[in-house]
């Protein structure tokens, strides 16, 4: 659920695969130089890593697992242990984390269900964490679970790119996604782009540095309607308009629509939320946490396999350790370094996952520094330390422990991204008791449908079926259903002209 320029390739492609080889002309109009995407890479020691999603998720009837085969894309499954440090930035106890775990997806499996069947008698507000109390509340855990579940339940911040407290308990069941294993596409997703776009690349007029400024539609007087795009490097007429900017662009009103959005589209975009997932990457010369280390020097860690002592997954909980400003965070991290797990691709690399307060401190932070300056090297490494030096093995200014490079996203300052990153859904903040506004799940209807009569349709990852909101596998069906809603318009036509 991990996505960046106005219009986005990973769904844009899929429906001009489509129609480049349906209709005679056909553009493609992008606000970025290079095509720069939510989907895209950027090199780190010159190799690549993604900047926007990282996984596949769900590997049940998901087209992105055929993209991935077709283009021998590497996927790994990671195992699912994990470190956990607690606030005092001591190494929870691996049972007690085991435990707590089981009980979080328990209570969110539930969650999932509770959604799903009563979604319309759930007040607005009730959030996810409201759950977890309720449900916590009668169970019969001793008083060290209570408090540790929790603490661990606070990671569903990383898949919705927003504070664990935001989510919505009503709409928690658009969460739900795909039924299968979550993948990790380990040497990136560029093989899958550069499949989708083929057909873009290779039959489509392709206009870059091309910033989309209004969208309008006009009718004849025969009743034909035309839409014209008007830009920054000039003005443009087409029959159709496929409209794939992220919901954030949306919200903020990038793009102007005359006449103006109906309400059922309107009200859709302005009462979906938007999240604020961020990443950073941290390069070092070897992988020194998957030595024992003195952390790990005991009887019981020596009897274990390199993957258990160095579990792919590790998350920090509200360090106390650090400055003021950064008590709240809550981190993920992902060791890149498993030959086991990631085969060739593995790589002395630590990807962080940050959302709410940290991901607002970090790209706030380095919002005016060049990624290649030492400034932008410094800032990153002394926000990241804390956390990186509690992993086992490390040895304060021992070289292997330096940082050799550091990367970071900045999606919240990145206007053609409509600064976040995908679709979420926030519980109600105003304090509303009952829903007497648009349901969320007919906005992405509406969404969805666009505005045939007035030859402007949507795509992208909020538009998708419900099973595959906020993800790239969502955005690819969503190109896919407006390419096939418009050739299907144009048989029509063609069919009703040749009856009369």
């Amino acid at each position: 659920m991990e996505d960046l320029s106005s219009y986005s390739r990973h769904f844009r492609s899929r429906f001009k695969s489509r129609l480049a080889t349906t209709v005679k002309k056909d553009v493609a109009i992008a606000s970025e130089k290079h095509r720069k995407l939510q989907v895209h890479q950027s090199r780190l020691l010159g190799r690549l890593v993604d900047m926007g999603p990282n996984w596949i998720h769900g590997t049940d009837n998901n087209p992105m697992m055929k993209l991935a085969e077709d283009t021998d894309s590497k996927l790994s499954f990671p195992n699912e242990s994990s470190y956990v440090y607690d606030s005092s930035g001591v190494l929870m106890n691996s049972q007690t984390v085991s435990d707590g775990f089981a009980v979080v997806w328990d209570i969110l499996a539930d969650a999932f269900k509770y959604s799903n069947e009563n979604c319309k008698s759930i007040a607005p507000n009730l959030s996810l964490k409201d759950f977890f109390r309720e449900r916590l509340s009668a169970s019969p855990l001793d008083g060290e679970a209570q408090n540790v579940v929790p603490e661990l339940a606070e990671m569903w911040g990383g898949f919705i790119g927003d504070p664990f407290e935001t989510q919505s308990l009503k709409w928690f069941w658009l969460e739900e996604c795909l039924d299968g294993d979550n993948l990790f596409v380990s040497n990136t997703h560029q093989a899958i782009i550069n499949r989708v776009a083929e057909a873009v690349m290779g039959l489509a007029q392709i206009h870059l540095s091309t910033i989309v400024q209004s969208v309008e539609t006009q009718h004849t007087r025969s009743g034909d309607g035309k839409v014209f795009v008007k830009t920054t490097n000039g003005n443009f007429k087409f029959d159709e308009v496929i409209v794939t900017v992220p919901l954030g662009c949306l919200k903020l009103g990038t793009i102007k629509f005359f006449p103006d959005l109906p309400p059922t589209i309107s009200c859709a975009i302005a009462e979906a939320s938007y999240s604020r997932l961020e990443k950073a990457f941290i390069a070092f010369p070897v992988a020194f946490w998957e030595t024992l280390g003195l952390a790990a020097a005991n009887s019981e860690a020596a009897t274990l396999t390199l993957e258990q002592r160095s579990p792919i997954f590790t998350h920090f909980l509200r360090p106390a350790y650090v400055p003021e400003e950064q008590r709240s965070w809550i981190l993920d991290m992902i060791a890149l370094s498993s030959h086991a797990v990631f085969g060739a691709n593995a790589q002395p690399v630590l990807l962080f996952h940050l959302w709410g307060e940290s991901a607002a401190h970090v790209t706030s932070a380095i919002a005016t520094l060049t990624p290649s300056s030492e400034k932008y090297y410094k800032v990153i490494d002394k926000l990241f330390r804390p956390f990186y030096s509690r992993l086992p093995g490390y040895r304060e200014n021992h070289l292997n422990c330096v940082p050799t490079a550091v990367l970071a996203t900045n999606w919240q300052n990145d206007e053609f991204a409509g600064k976040g990153s995908y679709t979420n859904f926030k519980a109600c903040q105003d304090g509303r008791q009952t829903d007497d506004g648009p349901m969320i799940d007919d906005g992405v209807r509406a969404m969805r449908n666009g505005m045939p009569e007035r030859g402007i349709w949507f795509a992208g990852e909020h538009t998708a079926p419900f099973v595959a909101l906020c993800t790239s596998t969502g955005a690819y069906w969503s190109g896919e259903a407006a390419a096939t809603k418009i050739i299907e318009a144009y048989e029509s036509a063609a069919r009703q002209l040749d009856s009369d």
